[in-house]
């Protein structure tokens, strides 16, 4: 079995199904998912995930699907359930194929794409900037040529307004090339089989979600939760070879560090690093897949995903809203605040939750809102490292004081006292151009609590009790501190609000011991000037 394990081979970032498929690498079957898609009343569909989550893979299997091509299907759900294998013309547009920064290049994209399907049909150009005409020409010769309906596959089709978003006369400007582009959509039906949209984010003034009749939008449909991202059931089954080897990997490189990890223990990590994300009321845990494969392929649980692209221009308008990384654990809202349109980015959730940083935690029936929340460590710890990064850019390596003495905390080589006086140091040493800008109690627990989830800190923020919030719960293997931070006041303060709230209940069926720390910055020394530590 070790001898086949070894021979698996991981198509990392490859979006193209046949490579995937020819090449014998790792697929996870989401065919039954196509089906059922396929053999729908409706025909117009629209799919939300975040990026690196497989949705172009799921645009280029549904292409082969569409061609016909059933060789490449054997083994999987869908091969024998379909009897037919017709052979449809695609049209597959994929605008994640260029950077929009300017006119220009949104024009040399469009160009780029329609020409490769006019070669291909035969379709002459009559006026290049005239970009519905020329898709409405292909749409038709295609249905000429071949006599079947077409099918139009659009991957990304919010990248050029996500691209200048920055920009708003350019992106204003995109935005209608784009609607120009799909507004023949709704004359075109009886020519059109099948259409699939994918993207990340909702903009509500493009057209393609009025023209096109009965837009059935996947986003939240529990029968689709699971066709991008991996599921549990589907990393205990299809990918249990892979966590087998992986097993092998991460321990033939910690040796040298006397660590060993046992299947389960691979799980478990895999499960807090890379699970978490849910996208309907089923709240079915769904893991990144983009990170899974890397981790595969690799041999290490490592941040993956928050690697390729940090939310920078979201932090900033945190930042000029005033809300904390604290605020977005927990944060409870309806369904129309995180799914809205992002065009114009005044509140950072829905733009968070499209994009993957924030996910589905619960929902409440009664008050018809969800709790959303980090969907896992991999995310959080990323979030929280570019928010401290932003924040504190002229305090370069300030995080690593912290993070080093939260180890030594960890492993008992230092007190809670010590810890305390390190973390004293670490404000003292804060520019005041950072705490001249918003000198308050809310700054000081952000900056903290950002620094200490982005050293991988175990720690939860303003956890809801059932008498108030307590500011941080930091759990050690045998210890539970929670810290309540006070600006301008005392330590007893701080001590008394946790006695006073009773924060300790919420662990009080922890074995372990709860710690009270009351913290007191002062406002001329903008550092800890009055400490307290209470055991509980």
């Amino acid at each position: 079995m070790e001898q086949n394990i070894r021979r698996r081979g991981y198509a990392v970032g490859v979006q193209s199904f046949d490579w995937i498929r020819e090449r014998g690498s790792v697929y996870v079957d989401k065919t039954k998912h196509i089906w059922q898609m396929v053999n729908a009343d409706a025909k117009n569909f629209f799919l939300s995930r975040p990026r690196r989550f497989g949705k172009s893979l799921l645009v280029d299997t549904l292409r082969c699907y569409f061609e016909g091509r059933k060789e490449l299907f054997e083994g999987l759900y869908i091969y024998d359930k379909e009897k037919e294998w017709r052979q449809y013309p695609v049209i597959r547009i994929d605008l994640s194929r260029g950077k929009y920064y300017e006119k220009e290049r949104l024009h040399g994209t469009l160009d780029s794409i329609l020409h490769d399907h006019e070669e291909r049909w035969r379709v002459s150009i009559k006026d290049e900037y005239n970009y519905d005409a020329r898709l409405t020409a292909i749409i038709r010769e295609a249905y000429k040529q071949t006599g079947e309906r077409v099918v139009l596959l659009v991957d990304e089709y919010d990248a050029p307004m996500l691209d200048s978003i920055n920009n708003r006369d350019l992106q204003d400007y995109i935005r209608e090339r784009i609607r120009s582009l799909f507004s023949t959509l709704k004359e075109q039906s009886q020519y059109l089989r099948f259409v699939f949209l994918t993207g990340i984010s909702k903009f509500s003034q493009l057209s393609v979600f009025s023209e096109l009749n009965n837009l059935q939008q996947m986003t939240f449909d529990p029968n689709y939760e699971a066709i991008c991202g991996i599921t549990e059931d589907e990393l205990l089954t299809e990918l249990k070879p892979d966590v087998e080897l992986l097993t092998e990997k991460m321990n033939k490189l910690y040796r040298r560090w006397g660590l060993h990890y046992t299947y389960d223990e691979v799980l478990e990590k895999l499960k807090k690093t890379y699970d978490g994300y849910h996208f309907s009321n089923n709240f079915t845990d769904i893991y990144c897949p983009w990170s899974l494969l890397n981790a595969f392929t690799l041999g290490d649980i490592q941040n993956y995903w928050f690697s390729t692209g940090t939310p920078s221009m979201l932090i900033n308008v945190m930042r000029q809203h005033n809300i904390s990384m604290q605020q977005l654990e927990g944060c409870q809202y309806p369904l129309r605040r995180f799914d809205a349109p992002t065009e114009r980015i005044t509140d950072p959730i829905p733009v968070l939750f499209q994009s993957g940083f924030l996910t589905l935690k619960d929902y409440n029936p009664l008050t018809n809102k969800y709790a959303l929340g980090f969907p896992n460590e991999e995310v959080r710890e990323g979030f929280g490292y570019s928010l401290y990064q932003y924040y504190m850019e002229d305090y370069v390596g300030s995080q690593d004081t912290l993070g080093n003495a939260y180890n030594d905390l960890r492993s008992k080589e230092i007190t809670i006292e010590q810890f305390v006086e390190v973390v004293r140091r670490w404000y003292a040493g804060i520019p005041y151009s950072i705490t001249d800008k918003n000198q308050n109690e809310q700054l000081y627990l952000s900056l903290i609590y950002a620094a200490l989830v982005g050293v991988g800190a175990d720690v939860q923020a303003e956890s809801q009790t059932s008498d108030g919030r307590m500011d941080i719960a930091l759990k050690m293997p045998d210890t539970i501190y929670i810290i309540e931070l006070k600006y301008g006041k005392t330590a007893d303060d701080a001590i008394n609000q946790i006695l006073g709230k009773d924060y300790a209940v919420r662990f009080a069926t922890d074995t372990r011991p709860v710690v009270a720390v009351g913290l007191n910055i002062s406002q001329d020394r903008r550092t800890i000037d009055d400490y307290k530590i209470l055991a509980l």
